[in-house]
């Protein structure tokens, strides 16, 4: 179906043609009267054209939009699309407005950064927290947060995790800070004040560690007593043998438990103070085969898998610690005569340290939560075992101290897989 302007126009056509062949008709001029319609038509086409131009151009304050043929029924249609545009402009900017009177609302700073971390915009709360002002937008977010620990943050790139400074823009406080990439090259940079968090979880820190101390004390008392009773011949024996061996089993667990609860502290605390160095882990690994063995007492069939050249820089203390906890916890649940294999190997950018066994396996429910400290899936069993319940909390948080993961796979009466994986870089 044509259009009302199309339809003007072949009126208008149709109608001077008719008018021009009747003048031929009566003059006998009929090539001077095509020609005179051809310039006519033409002269219009190109006034019509001049009027749409200053329509468009809308410098002029009295320049009105053709009024009829082709050219109204386009100035029609741009009119309707100019108007949905201004609607959707309309629409964005209010959005836009609204995201970002929220934005100045959040008790975080916030602080837009393009691809080479140039200031685009931030909201109120960056002025007071750190530091910028007007004037920094289009300079490097480095000339205003001066951290040595924040420029190598920014430079390494590795924006899964966030950044704890203990000072910033002249407070004595304790603040996080995390690079979140988003639309294309951009990021937003969130910097939290978490004082309040950090002070309560210092005090849980030092509390688990102190009372750790304060009971390892009385419990080496108690041990060394049982120890005495249970070695010193005597009609007691007959009698008390057998509770003051019960006593001794727990005494041991109870010792095992606060070993843990200290060296959980310890990593949590971020007091181990040793440089990094290159830990030779086929060396370590090795001894740790013959520990292993010794553990399972030969009823585990153990399958060593070790690359010799392959070492990583790191904490030595810390990564036996992971190791050992892995192979244990792999003795502790797997049945007698059952394979454990152990692997430490690279694969494209990660180093991997794995442990794979034939146990009883875990339910997937449970997997999300192993490595929460005192998280059992079995509590009888854990017992009977011998499990603390913080070994895999201690792996996890050696893991992350070395910017790794661990991943676990599991089948419920088949097995399971932990995956310690640690970045090349």
């Amino acid at each position: 179906m044509l259009s009302n302007g199309i339809k003007r126009e072949l009126t208008w056509i149709v109608f001077f043609a008719w008018l021009l062949m009747f003048f031929a008709w009566l003059t006998d001029l009929w090539i001077q009267s095509l020609f005179i319609f051809i310039l006519f038509y033409i002269g219009r086409q190109l006034w019509s054209m001049r009027k749409f131009e200053n329509w468009m151009d809308g410098r002029k304050a009295n320049s009105y939009p053709p009024a009829s043929g082709l050219w109204s029924e386009l100035t029609y249609l741009v009119s309707k699309k100019q108007r949905a545009l201004e609607k959707h402009a309309d629409l964005n900017l209010y959005k836009s407005e609204q995201f970002k009177a929220a934005s100045m609302l959040i008790p975080d700073a916030i602080v837009s950064l393009d691809e080479g971390n140039h200031i685009e915009w931030f909201n109120t709360v960056s002025k007071s927290l750190i530091g910028v002002r007007r004037q920094d937008v289009g300079h490097k977010i480095e000339s205003v947060i001066r951290q040595p620990e924040f420029i190598q943050y920014l430079k390494l790139q590795d924006f899964d995790k966030s950044l704890t400074l203990n000072s910033l823009y002249k407070q004595s406080r304790t603040f996080e800070m995390q690079v979140i990439p988003y639309f294309e090259s951009h990021k937003l940079l969130v910097v939290r004040d978490i004082t309040e968090l950090y002070q309560l979880a210092q005090i849980r820190r030092d509390f688990i560690a102190n009372a750790s101390h304060e009971l390892r004390t009385p419990l080496t008392v108690l041990r060394g007593y049982l120890e005495v009773m249970l070695d010193t011949p005597g009609e007691h024996q007959t009698t008390w043998k057998l509770p003051l061996e019960h006593m001794e089993t727990q005494s041991l667990r109870m010792q095992a438990i606060i070993e843990d609860l200290l060296t959980l502290s310890t990593i949590e605390a971020d007091s181990i103070t040793a440089v990094k160095e290159m830990v030779d882990v086929p060396k370590m690994l090795h001894q740790l085969e013959e520990d292993a063995r010794q553990l399972g007492n030969e009823n585990h069939h153990f399958v060593f898998d070790i690359d010799d050249a392959l070492v990583i820089k790191g904490f030595a203390e810390p990564l036996k610690s992971v190791f050992m906890n892995l192979v244990s916890n792999a003795v502790r649940y797997s049945p007698e005569g059952g394979a454990i294999s152990v692997r430490w190997f690279k694969e494209n950018n990660t180093v991997v340290y794995e442990v794979e066994d034939e146990g009883l396996g875990v339910a997937q429910e449970h997997i999300p939560r192993l490595t929460e400290r005192f998280y059992r899936v079995d509590k009888d069993r854990s017992r009977v075992t011998g499990g603390t319940g913080l070994g895999l909390a201690i792996v996890k948080h050696v893991l992350e101290r070395h910017h790794g993961k661990l991943v676990i796979d599991s089948v419920l009466g088949k097995g399971s897989v932990f995956r310690c994986e640690f970045p090349v870089k």
